[in-house]
């Protein structure tokens, strides 16, 4: 009889420990398809983006002429998009449209960079319709632009101050510059104590763009 209740508590054991592992691979398959919803669904946008933008790559555009300074005023001098082969040339610092809802903001363009960064303050993350979003504001020189987008991974970031690191969401936002329109994903973060609230990267750079880090404004001003 001791054997037989044995054998049983043996057997419930083992059928215990299945379930966990069965739960453990349900969720596992769960996650891998929301991310491959998420990855399917930000490449279609990014195809979608480029077959837009094929015809209209080169074109002569009358807009505001590119300064040195963060200032730029417009005058009646028509501009032609500058491009290297079938890349667009870009300076240090470019103006960029971003969106949505949309906002010009100056631009960082570092080849150093493996990915793209925004300044955002007074994060939050948010459920909708089942997927994570985050709220958040852009500052601006007159004002903030709020943003709401879907969170599409998170990264932890570790620094010297901070060894456990520091988790930050991604966002997939559209980037508008000259003739360059692209989804590309962000990084948010605190870029409060340093000089740009905006980073282009490599993610952005990689085969649509070459940079030459001795001008600025190279591009006319993208307006919507």
């Amino acid at each position: 009889m001791a054997g037989r209740i044995e054998a049983l508590n043996q057997r419930i054991a083992e059928l215990q420990t299945e379930m966990a592992q069965t739960r453990q691979h349900v969720q596992a398959v769960d996650i891998t398809q929301r991310t491959t919803r998420n990855d399917l669904s930000r490449r279609m946008a990014e195809v979608n983006t480029a077959i837009e933008r094929l015809p209209g790559r080169i074109a002569d555009t009358n807009q505001c002429v590119p300064q040195t300074t963060i200032t730029q005023e417009c005058d009646n001098t028509p501009q032609r998009i500058e491009v290297s082969g079938e890349k667009a040339m870009l300076g240090e610092l470019e103006s960029v449209w971003l969106a949505p809802p949309g906002v010009h903001l100056i631009a960082r363009i570092d080849t150093g960079a493996t990915s793209s960064s925004l300044h955002a303050e007074n994060i939050v993350e948010f459920e909708r319709d089942g997927e994570d979003w985050v709220r958040f504001d852009v500052p601006g020189e007159k004002q903030a632009t709020k943003f709401e987008a879907e969170v599409v991974r998170s990264v932890r970031v570790v620094q010297q101050a901070d060894p456990e690191g520091t988790r930050r969401p991604v966002v997939a936002l559209r980037v508008r510059l000259a003739q360059i329109d692209e989804t590309v994903e962000f990084t948010l973060a605190d870029r409060s104590h340093l000089d740009n609230a905006l980073i282009l990267g490599r993610n952005f750079l990689q085969d649509i763009a070459v940079v030459d880090v001795g001008r600025r404004f190279v591009q006319p001003k993208y307006s919507p």
